[in-house]
């Protein structure tokens, strides 16, 4: 009777320790992303309502633009760009990046803010 007892736990500790390695499901971020650019092409664009998006710095600096994510996938992404950008060397350029965010047909969207929205009179 031991026998069987010690053999089942082990089966159990074995098959914990391989579900541990299948893909998170529901994820926001894809885990297994190298860097902050690719966790932000793989992040949760899902919503119900436009309150439910937000959107993030594609990169380090501000010429690469912004990307539309759900704000639980931004929450995510958060300390990733903060690790991998607190360093980073930028040009100081004028660009037209920053874009509102709306939910149409259940995903984030984004489209440019309008050039009114930057000059200042």
């Amino acid at each position: 009777m031991k026998t069987n007892v010690c053999v089942l736990l082990l089966a159990g500790v074995l098959f914990a320790g391989c579900a541990s390695n299948a893909p998170v499901k529901n994820a926001v971020v894809n885990p297994e992303a190298k860097t902050y650019a690719e966790a932000v092409a793989s992040a949760a664009k899902t919503c119900k309502v436009d309150a439910d998006c937000t959107s993030v710095k594609k990169g380090c600096c501000l010429c690469n633009g912004y990307a539309p994510v759900n704000k639980e996938a931004a929450a995510a992404l958060k300390p990733m760009w903060e690790k991998e950008c607190a360093m980073a060397a930028c040009t100081l350029q004028m660009c037209y990046v920053e874009i509102n965010t709306s939910c149409q047909d259940g995903v984030c969207v984004g489209t440019p803010k309008p050039m009114k929205d930057y000059i200042a009179y």
